[in-house]
């Protein structure tokens, strides 16, 4: 094990016994409870650097669907293949569960570098838990500069977007170095990872279909937190377009997901590679992401005609005194107050409808101001427009991360400062109940309760989740079932379900494992039927 706690150490001992060592690297992510049905971005990012740089990689996402490993396993395979560096990515959500992972192999980790949002919101952190080197903001230009380094048996001193001790004393050097030409990147080297971890039924190999084809948001929301500051950068309709094709004949994927935060930003390039779809004539359909300001009727026709099946909207809420304290509303493209805001949500679902185009909404509640009224009234919204989602709400209750301007204005005033460390855990372990998968997905997001919510206006919110996840339930039945009344039926029964399932929950969670695990496991294998084609 090496320890990083003088600049002279680094340079002399780590760089020259990494040098001499076979060149290999571990990147894990820990179990969290709750599934990657995909892989990792940024481990297909940084494998495809380090085999340009002569490294072998080996991926293990705990938290893959299909993966069973445990951190155990982990440690017995750091000892079996003796990687000379081992990475970890670590979301803040998950915090709990990756510093569990970094302390269990930290014994046996010749270099130990974390990376992802909590490393760029908190590295001194991440180095106190255990790391040894933290990578802050994107990283594909820091992490070849660090193998480089090593490469070379030359110092880190200079490379930005990482941290270290030197002595007990933060050695910080900046912000990443941003990738201002996305089409330089490498294709991301999606083979790295096991196909048995997220692929048993033939359509999950579209699991494998996510492209990130823009860094950076125009917006300025004060819940959202961004590897990628606020630099907007878009990678061209060619590139995108080569990808595409790319995906498709190395995995035979025929749906593409773009994971980018707001899709249509750019007008000219949607409409280029609307464009390049139309022509080729290749069977791929794909979905996508956006904010309301930036989507209009006339795009949504073209994205139609392109192939895209389905748009999850960021509507986020419909209090005006909500959008305006998240900063919502940037004032362009005829939306410039919040009347304008839900009047604009209100015709883009009106133009999917027509245009039949799959629909699903972000939903964001659960801000200190809000009020028993206000939530009232977002139960009126979302009964008012949910016949219009026929994806699914999405979203969740605000969970206030660090680097955000939430977090660093209420953090202490309403004692949620590191929450991620000493907030006491909701779970003993890896099991969600089955209340959760279907019905209420955002209940562990509820009762975190970081503003202390009055009994009232808790009871109120988890009311308006309830709603959106019946609404769920619906739409989840009808789309996979045919027949409708084997759908209603389906529905009917999920829904019973996920009650009992809750109401044993509260009993005793240990019962509702015993009694629901089973029937969790079972609704599974529904995930994929093929029903309503107005809905598919």
């Amino acid at each position: 094990m090496f320890l990083i706690d003088s600049y002279k150490f680094i340079n002399c001992s780590i760089l020259g016994f990494l040098h001499k060592m076979e060149k290999k690297i571990l990147l894990l992510k820990a179990r969290t409870g709750m599934d990657d049905p995909s892989p990792p971005m940024s481990f297909s990012f940084l494998s495809s650097i380090a085999k340009e740089k002569g490294y072998n990689v080996l991926i293990e996402n705990l938290n893959a669907q299909y993966n069973t490993k445990t951190n155990e396993d982990i440690v017995e395979l750091i000892k079996k293949e003796t990687p000379s560096i081992v990475g970890v990515h670590v979301f803040t959500n998950a915090a709990r569960y990756s510093y569990e992972l970094i302390r269990s192999i930290k014994p046996y980790c010749k270099l130990l570098i974390v990376g992802g949002p909590h490393s760029t919101a908190c590295p001194e952190e991440i180095l106190d838990v255990g790391a040894d080197i933290a990578f802050i903001g994107e990283a594909e230009i820091s992490f070849k500069k660090f193998l480089d380094a090593i490469n070379s048996k030359k110092s880190f001193k200079n490379i930005q977007g990482i941290a270290y001790k030197d002595r007990d004393k933060l050695i910080h050097n900046g912000n990443a170095e941003i990738v201002n030409d996305l089409d330089s990147l490498p294709f991301p080297d999606k083979k790295i990872n096991r196909k048995s971890d997220y692929v048993k039924i033939k359509d999950e190999i579209n699991n494998f279909g996510q492209i990130l084809s823009t860094r950076g948001c125009p917006g300025k929301c004060t819940y959202c937190f961004t590897l990628f500051e606020k630099c907007f950068r878009v990678m061209s309709a060619k590139r995108v377009f080569e990808e595409i094709l790319y995906l498709k004949k190395e995995y035979g994927v025929d749906v593409i997901n773009f994971i980018d935060d707001a899709f249509t930003i750019n007008k000219k390039r949607l409409y280029e590679l609307c464009d390049l779809l139309i022509k080729s004539g290749i069977n791929v359909k794909w979905t996508c992401g956006t904010r309301i300001d930036f989507l209009d009727k006339d795009m949504i026709i073209k994205m139609k005609e392109s192939g895209c099946k389905m748009i999850i909207l960021g509507i986020e809420n419909s209090i005006p005194k909500t959008l305006l304290e998240m900063n919502k509303i940037l004032g362009i493209n005829g939306v410039t107050n919040p009347q304008e805001y839900v009047k604009r949500a209100d015709d883009i679902l009106m133009w999917c409808e027509e245009a039949e185009m799959r629909v699903g909404a972000n939903i964001l509640c659960g801000f200190p101001w809000e009020t028993v009224e206000n939530m009232k009234d977002m139960q009126k919204y979302i009964n008012r427009i949910k016949r219009k989602i026929t994806q699914g709400f999405y979203g969740g209750v605000l969970q206030p991360q660090p680097g955000t301007i939430m977090y660093d204005k209420y953090a202490k005033e309403y004692g949620f400062e590191r929450w991620w460390k000493y907030k006491k855990p909701l779970f003993k372990d890896d099991y969600r109940p089955l209340f959760m998968t279907h019905y209420h997905q955002f209940w562990d997001h509820l009762h975190n309760n970081f503003f202390n919510f009055e009994k009232e206006f808790f009871n109120e919110i988890d009311k308006l989740y309830k709603i959106m996840g019946k609404w769920n339930l619906y739409i989840f039945s009808k789309r996979r079932f045919k027949n409708p009344l084997v759908a209603y039926f389906v529905y009917q029964t999920t829904f019973i379900l996920s009650n009992i399932s809750m109401l044993l929950f509260y009993l005793s969670p240990n019962l509702e494992r015993t009694l629901m695990e089973r029937i969790k496991k079972f609704s599974y294998r529904f995930k994929f039927r093929k029903g309503d084609k107005r809905l598919n």
